[in-house]
């Protein structure tokens, strides 16, 4: 297999909203067909949505994207429907290139590679690979705070803390916040 050999790109679902009128197969072709270039990008991407309105005379275009389990999103208008779908795929050409261009900076791959990479192993390699039992690297000693949970969130978000482990002063449990994004966290309540 030579590797100029480009893999199909899956792009799994595309909706189309239009509040006001329906678009016509021809447009709907149209936008698949533009949509396409997107694909290069990434493996599988998940979902597609394209806003349509027509308003006074201008053709409002928004698109939304799932890929790489990140969203990306960009809207234009132009007096031709052609015109405002060919602004915002390139936008968001230039957006996913951007974001593809960063990973790779970072030495990480897209999502779906990494889970592709992983599948593509065989069973029998596994196998092969002694299962070791689990070790502790290392023991941390924490001493727990009694706070309320808004205090402990104000702490670990001034901490840049990904974890922080507290004991809740109201309800007399110890807690732990795990963070998932800048500002939100997952709370873990022990419970006896």
């Amino acid at each position: 297999m030579s590797k100029s050999r480009r893999k199909q790109v899956e792009i799994v679902d595309v909706t189309f909203r239009s509040p006001h009128q329906e678009l016509s197969e021809a447009e709907k072709a149209y936008v698949r067909r533009k949509l396409q270039k997107l694909a290069r990008f990434f493996h599988k991407i998940w979902a597609l949505e394209l806003t349509y309105e027509l308003v006074r005379g201008q053709h409002h275009v928004s698109l939304l994207v799932d890929a790489d389990g990140q969203k990306f999103h960009y809207d234009d208008k132009g007096p031709e429907f052609r015109a405002a779908v060919d602004a915002v795929v390139q936008k968001l050409e230039h957006q996913l290139a951007r974001y593809k261009e960063k990973l790779q900076k970072r030495g990480r791959k897209p999502r779906e590679e990494v889970i592709e990479a992983v599948l593509s192993e065989t069973t029998e390699t596994l196998e092969e690979k002694p299962v070791s039992n689990p070790a502790i690297r290392r023991t941390v000693r924490v001493l727990l705070k009694p706070m309320s949970i808004e205090e402990a969130l104000l702490q670990a978000d001034l901490e840049d803390a990904p974890v922080y482990m507290f004991h809740d002063a109201d309800a007399n449990r110890h807690c732990v916040l795990v963070r998932v994004e800048k500002g939100v966290y997952d709370l873990i309540e022990g419970i006896e």
